[in-house]
């Protein structure tokens, strides 16, 4: 039985395999082509948006594709205007939608363009007739924002940087241009598309005159860009204007921003620091003591950072309004314009988020780089976060090496005396003439000493402080580091941290051990020698 399965099955085979080798006959299959269809069914859209409406010039267009013996792989599209001819390039892509820049005319507001999408099968079959659609589209205009948070305060001197956010409805590859100018707001300098921020530097003195060019760095990195920017007004309020600028040439609207700018008329800068309502009398004074020191006639520019000042005893006050908001690259590029800077102030170490000599010190590295010169006049005092005193700059950049410490069973107070002898402890190098001695005319509580160590800092004065207790109930002489005058090895950094003055009277707090009243005078004069300022 199983036999005989086996020889029908064989012979039906056979039976099948003689017809097809002598009846069966008909033609080759020949493949079809792919078809096509956007999403948009409509062949033009310039007449069927409702209100004669017109789309942006970015589109979200969707297509999709049929095969019918075998399968789409692929897609090409292409766009072109209504008045151009079909030449436009196809291009590839396997997605079935895309966000389209589509083009218009350069000048023009307005366009017709025909967009164009074929399919392609597995068998590299092209659909021989596109879909295809006309979008009508309007060019909208860019937009451009001054960064808030990098704005010039409200006086500068001639070097003041601006950031922006330019952006194009149509995309940013739509942007052409930015343009900058300075109290003009019809001629414009223009930047590169990718610009986002600049610095505009004007001269070091008056010699070009009080309305002269800007130079033009471009980015946080200050990369000379070549350009200028004409109409800087010295002394005089200035307004920046910006602009974006498409690939059709139309403007966003135009942002603004005004602020007053200062000459620098010197290479020696004065910084009045002095952060309470008696800072006229401390920066006249301090103004006086350089201006003796400097050569007959010399100009020295100032510059105010007092406001907003201290209140009450904490302190707790802003950082000051005057300075740039960038430390890099505008309060570096700002402070490597002089090559001597005396800077006043009432505090140093105590905080670093309000104080600005920290701040300041942190982007003084040009100004160094470039042989400046630096004294400060700062009282001493523990910070109020102690672990503060290992990361402040400005404890870095004085001739500090550390401050003192209290023994935690004592934590007492230190005061100079009335006569508390001021003794000098070194000869200042490159200068022949020694320290005079010095004593304290007045009582002195608001300063402290520190230690200076090692071979990068030199001691120029010791004081002679007393201790007493919190409680009160013990006093005696303090036996710790005393310093309280000192310079920098290399003669770059000078530091004087008892005042000079008294700030409410005026009166000398320091003199001369016999009773000299200039002999303090001389000696910030003897430092100042040291450092190498003008004379």
């Amino acid at each position: 039985m199983r036999f005989r399965t086996i020889l029908l099955s064989t012979a039906v085979a056979a039976a099948f395999l003689a017809a097809c080798d002598s009846g069966f006959e008909g033609d080759r299959f020949n493949p079809r082509a792919p078809d096509t269809e956007l999403a948009v069914r409509d062949t033009s859209l310039v007449d069927n948006l409702a209100g004669n409406t017109r789309l942006t010039s970015t589109v979200l267009v969707s297509w999709s594709g049929t095969d019918p013996d075998g399968f789409v792989a692929g897609f090409e599209v292409r766009f072109f205007g209504t008045t151009e001819p079909a030449t436009g390039e196809w291009t590839f892509t396997t997605a079935n939608d895309s966000l389209v820049l589509l083009p218009i005319p350069r000048g023009e507001r307005i366009a017709d363009v025909i967009f164009e999408v074929r399919a392609i099968d597995n068998e590299g079959q092209v659909d021989p007739t596109p879909a295809r659609t006309v979008f009508p589209i309007q060019n909208s205009p860019p937009s451009i924002r001054l960064g808030q948070f990098d704005l010039p305060p409200d006086t500068t001197f001639p070097l003041i940087s601006f950031s922006w956010r330019a952006d194009d409805p149509e995309g940013l590859a739509n942007l052409s241009r930015i343009e900058i100018s300075l109290n003009d707001s019809t001629t414009y300098v223009p930047l590169d598309p990718d610009v986002d921020f600049v610095t505009l530097v004007g001269p070091t003195d008056l010699s070009a005159g009080l309305i002269t060019d800007a130079e033009v760095y471009t980015g946080r990195g200050f990369s000379r860009s070549g350009l200028t920017v004409p109409g800087l007004r010295l002394n005089d309020e200035n307004t920046f204007y910006l602009r974006a600028v498409d690939q059709t040439d139309t403007t966003s609207v135009i942002e603004r921003y005004s602020w007053h700018v200062k000459a620098q008329t010197s290479d020696v800068l004065f910084v009045n620091d002095y952060r309470k309502s008696t800072n006229p009398r401390m920066a006249a004074h301090h103004l006086g003591v350089l201006g003796d020191y400097l050569a007959a006639g010399k100009e020295v520019d100032v510059w105010d950072l007092t406001l907003p000042f201290t209140t009450g005893s904490t302190g707790s006050t802003p950082r000051s309004q005057s300075l740039p908001a960038l430390a890099d690259p505008t309060l570096n590029q700002t402070m490597a314009r002089w090559s001597y800077i005396y800077w006043l102030s009432t505090s140093t170490t105590d905080r670093i988020s309000t104080n600005n000599l920290p701040f300041a010190a942190a982007s003084m590295d040009t100004f160094f780089d470039n042989g400046g010169k630096l004294m400060v006049h700062s009282p001493v005092s523990l910070p109020i976060e102690a672990e503060e005193a290992a990361v402040n700059p400005a404890i870095f950049l004085m001739p500090i090496t550390e401050l003192i410490t209290f023994p935690d069973s004592l934590r007492p107070s230190l005061r100079l005396a009335f006569n508390a002898p001021l003794t000098p402890v070194n000869t200042l190098p490159g200068v022949a003439e020694p320290l005079p001695q010095l004593k304290s005319s007045g009582f002195q509580i608001n300063t402290l000493p520190y230690v200076t160590t090692g071979a990068n800092v030199i001691p120029l004065y010791d004081a002679r402080y007393r201790y007493v207790t919190r409680q009160g109930s013990r006093q005696g002489t303090w036996t710790g580091p005393s310093t309280v005058a000192s310079i920098s090895a290399d003669r770059r950094v000078g530091l004087f941290a008892i005042p000079l003055i008294n700030e409410q009277t005026g009166a000398n707090l320091l003199i001369g051990s016999d009773d000299d009243p200039t002999a303090a005078t001389r000696a910030v004069h003897l430092m100042l020698e040291s450092l190498g300022f003008p004379r």
